[in-house]
């Protein structure tokens, strides 16, 4: 019977599948699983640092796997969009009414209507009875004890942890290095092997992951978009260093 841990296993060795495959040098994952149950590779020895992922295409990697086999956390995003509405206001589905220019209701249809902040429907319902003043800052207190307290079971329950489960374990595990030095010097001292690393655009992953060809990317990003895709990257990372 397949159940939710066969299935999150599988998406373990799914994700190691597809970094090693994309990994420099290149390598076949199930391939070195085999090499070390058979002695060929020590058990000691650190595989990872014998194969080069940057940091960008790890994430890439990760974060479509923990898409594609449901593992997103959902709980507190849902949670966040719920105080957000409860907070600022929201909307809610309608039958909205026509008229005629008479005034006579002519029909309707399906829509969605702004719903005003908890704390002035609060006010609203507490202004029944009291003073305006009075009300607004009943109406303030209450709003702010509901939204403590939601916010109190958002960070208290933990229904869906499988995504920071999920990427603990592969950000823990063996997944090839983000070293590209450490992988270079290997391959110089263990094999007498100069190889060279290409600095992959993450600009491109998902296009190169569904297949595009250079035609197709020309065609999406016009003439030149290797350099100026090149160039974008570069002005980014550069942009990211000085805002440390």
């Amino acid at each position: 019977m397949l159940d939710r841990r066969e299935i999150l296993n599988r998406a373990i060795h799914d994700c190691y599948v597809e970094m090693y495959a994309k990994s420099q040098p290149s390598a076949d994952y199930d391939q070195l699983v085999e090499d070390v149950k058979s002695g060929k590779i020590g058990k000691d020895e650190r595989v990872y640092n014998r194969h080069y992922l940057s940091q960008e295409e790890y994430k890439y990697i990760v974060d479509k796997y923990i898409d594609a086999y449901g593992i997103r956390e959902k709980w507190r995003p849902y949670i966040d969009i719920l105080m957000e509405d409860l907070g600022g206001g929201g909307h809610k589905n309608a039958w909205i009414v026509e008229y005629d220019e008479d005034g006579e209701e002519i029909g309707g249809y399906r829509g969605v209507e702004k719903v005003q902040p908890m704390e002035d429907e609060i006010k609203d319902i507490i202004a029944q009875y009291g003073e305006e003043d009075e009300c607004g800052k009943m109406a303030k207190h209450i709003s702010d004890k509901v939204m403590e307290l939601i916010s109190t079971y958002r960070d208290f329950y933990r229904f869906d942890n499988e995504e920071s489960s999920f990427s603990a374990t592969m950000a823990l595990g063996a997944s090839p290095t983000s070293n590209k030095e450490t992988v270079i010097n290997w391959w110089k001292e263990n094999k007498g092997v100069d190889i060279e690393i290409e600095e992959r655009n993450p600009k491109l992953f998902w296009y190169l992951d569904n297949g595009y060809t250079d035609e197709d990317l020309e065609y999406e990003f016009g003439e030149n978009w290797k350099e100026r895709l090149e160039k974008e990257w570069k002005e980014e990372l550069e942009n990211e260093d000085k805002s440390y």
